[in-house]
This record gives C-alpha cells, structure tokens and sequence, in this order.
C-alpha cells in the first residue's frame, strides 16, 4: 500500500533527504518549502502523513499542522525543529486537551524514525477512500 507524504521542510537539502528517502521506500510524497505550498498540498493530495519542520519562512510549521489537522483527521503528523526552544514551545502546544496526537522530535530527524510513523499511517488508513474525502 503507499501512503502518501507531505513533507514541510525549507532547507532545500534537508527537504530532498527526506523525500527521496520516502520515495525510495515506495511512498508518494510531496516537498514543500513554505506552509503556503504546504496549504495547497494538503488541498490536493489529502496526505496520510505529514512531517513538518517548525520555523518555516512564513509561519511556524506546529500552528499550521494544528489548524490544519480537522481537516485531515485521520493523518499522523510529524514535527520536528533544531532548535531547543521551538521544540519546547511546541511540546506544550500538542499537550493541550483539544490537540491531536503528534509526534514531536529533534532535527536532523532519523530517517528510520519516518518509517515508524509511515507504518502507522499504514495500519490507520482504511483501504479504499471515497471521492467524497
């Protein structure tokens, strides 16, 4: 089964580590580089995943996954960020009562840890989606 990707990340390096490393691995998967191409994704593909770096150059990636989340609730969501204290500040935005499961972790991310949250996704989507989603 392929799951599908959406991967938010503004270091162009980075970004093309992460899905190449996705696509090798049999998933579809789309870079973006701001949450504004971010938006347009999420629209279009209806991801399974999606793996977001925090500090983006037109906002910050957790406010984004949260306000986005009603629209894809049965997505898993990756967060991750190099610095200490957007980490923690979003650790304390996913602890709220009305916030979805996340995954929050430290950049550079492991990338064996992205086929954790793939196998997730894997075992939570259901197998065929209408057009209606």
């Amino acid at each position: 089964m392929t799951v599908t990707v959406v991967v938010i990340e503004d270091e162009p390096a980075m970004r093309d580590l992460i899905v190449g490393y996705l696509t090798r691995r049999g998933n579809r998967v789309a870079g973006c580089g701001t949450l504004a191409e971010a938006a347009q994704a999420l629209r279009v593909l209806q991801p399974d995943v999606v793996v977001s770096d925090v500090g983006l150059p037109d906002g910050n990636g957790a406010t984004f996954c949260l306000e986005n989340v009603r629209h894809l609730p049965r997505a898993r969501w990756l967060i991750m960020s190099a610095e200490s204290d957007m980490l923690r500040h979003t650790r304390i935005l996913v602890m709220r009562p009305d916030a979805p499961p996340f995954s929050v972790v430290d950049k550079p991310i492991p990338l064996r840890a992205l086929d954790d949250v793939i196998r997730q996704a894997m075992l939570a989507v259901p197998p065929m989606r209408s057009a209606a989603n």
